[in-house]
């Protein structure tokens, strides 16, 4: 971060602290949670993606979340929110006025009501008005409450864009790392083919092979060579999508150049240990929003009850006035006022029902938002737990598959050289092998991706405390 944007945070970070001992947490509904529901560390994993220990990975996240435009409006709505509770907060604080007034008049000297002499006057006066509202029902106070909880909400808002952001970032790169093996994989076997299909050219023209067997080579060398222009293409497009997600230029997206990985398919996973608490979804954004929300609407009902009962204003007056600029500041000129005023609601009750009852409905809808916002939380942890345990399932039996082909694939060339198959099983020992090393990929990038989304639905993933505590 820059030490302008630094600096530019300050003032948000400092009114946050300020207000943290103001801000109350929701009474949220109850809720029927798993048992294994223990208390969560308060590990900071916001970085998460530092755990794959991919530099390559690392730099392209941290740069989205510099620049992307979606990211930068998020912020500046939580800008907005701080901006609108220092409003709050300076309307509810007393006023403090400056009054200057200076005016000269004549009165009439032919009137019917004649003055003597003079007929010219001046007026100066200068004075400090105070006003001030006593909050004995807590409407200004409630009101203060539901504009941090909603300033809460809206970073926590932006948090959730940044995590959501952080994973889509992370799932399209593994996507274009699980080309780059894709297409390397069929770089090599049209390489492979081509290499047998000069061999067989050359058995043919010395009349040791049939033509049958050089035309079903080429013919099968050709079937790969024709999903090459496909895969590049759709590298390319995964490619210029990082490029956007990263906030580039419309020039540097279609310029966009990302290197070809071709040594190791996928970094290694973390491991995602057993029996993580169920509380660790309370570090999700989403859910820390969806509360906000709520102590926000329950503190709104609070302040639009305290409209029924009576309001106290106490104002003050201090100053001097003179009709000489010279006496303006002189003792004799002082003058003072003090007052209190009480205003009673009584015809617009009406009204005031409706907005306490409109306050309740929004809590309302809230609340049923946060019950939605806690199950869809749970459903998305349980989710990417079983993609990820059905990746891990499938991987070990297809890693075994492929090398039980290649085995395949090695017999049946000896046994083809040697006269005893056709020429048809190499190709369908060459077209399993293909089709399984594919699907190993596809397998691997399905465990990334699951492992990604287990991260993002916990909140930030789990701490070293959560991996020893479930191995106890």
């Amino acid at each position: 971060m820059s030490r302008k944007t630094l600096l530019a945070a300050l003032p948000l970070a400092l009114l946050l602290s300020a207000c943290a001992s103001t801000y109350k947490l929701a009474e949220v509904p109850k809720l029927a949670l798993p048992e294994q529901a223990t208390a969560a560390p308060a590990t900071d994993l916001s970085r998460w993606w530092q755990r794959f220990d991919d530099p390559a990975l690392t730099a392209l996240i941290e740069r989205s979340l510099q620049h992307n435009t979606d990211l930068r409006v998020a912020v500046a709505r939580v800008d907005e929110a701080a901006a609108l509770l220092r409003y709050a907060r300076g309307a509810a604080a007393p006023s403090l006025d400056v009054t200057a007034n200076a005016s000269r008049s004549r009165v009439s000297a032919a009137g019917a009501q004649q003055q003597p002499p003079p007929h010219v006057s001046n007026s100066f006066d200068l004075g400090l008005e105070v006003a001030y509202e006593v909050d004995l029902w807590g409407r200004v106070r409630n009101a203060n409450s539901a504009a941090l909880a909603r300033l809460v909400a809206d970073r926590e808002a932006a948090n959730a864009l940044r995590s959501a952001l952080a994973a889509q970032v992370a799932q399209t790169y593994f996507n274009l790392r699980a080309l780059d093996q894709t297409i390397l994989l069929a770089e090599r076997t049209v390489a492979t083919r081509e290499d047998a299909v000069g061999l067989l050219r050359k058995a043919v023209d010395a009349g040791l092979r049939g033509d049958l067997d050089l035309r079903q080579a080429e013919a099968q060398r050709d079937v790969v060579a024709s999903r090459l222009p496909g895969l590049r293409s759709a590298r390319a497009r995964t490619e210029r999508a990082l490029a956007l997600l990263a906030g580039d230029s419309p020039r540097a997206i279609v310029e966009s150049r990302i290197a070809a990985n071709d040594t190791a398919v996928f970094p290694a996973p973390p491991e995602v240990p057993a029996g993580l608490p169920s509380d660790l979804l309370t570090r999700r954004p989403d859910i820390r929003e969806a509360e906000a929300r709520l102590a926000a609407a329950q503190a709104d009902v609070k302040s639009a009850r305290a409209r029924y009962y009576p309001s106290i204003v106490l104002t003050g007056n201090y100053g001097s006035s003179s009709a000489d600029l010279s006496d303006l500041f002189s003792g004799p000129a002082v003058v003072w006022r003090l007052a209190a005023g009480l205003v009673q609601p009584i015809f617009g009750l009406n009204q005031i029902d409706a907005q306490v009852e409109a306050a309740k409905a929004r809590q309302q809808q809230v609340e049923a938002g946060y019950v939605g916002t806690v199950q869809n939380a749970f459903k998305e942890v349980y989710d990417a737990l079983g993609s990820l345990e059905a990746a891990n399932a499938t991987l070990k039996p297809l890693s075994d598959r492929v090398t039980a082909l290649n085995e395949a694939l090695r017999i049946a060339r000896v046994s083809y050289r040697s006269g005893s198959v056709p020429f048809l099983q190499v190709l369908d020992a060459e077209r399993a092998l293909l089709e399984a090393q594919t699907e190993e990929i596809t397998t691997r990038q399905d465990r990334m991706s699951a492992t990604v989304d287990v991260f993002r639905a916990l909140g930030g993933g789990w701490s070293i405390d959560n991996q020893t505590a479930a191995s106890r």
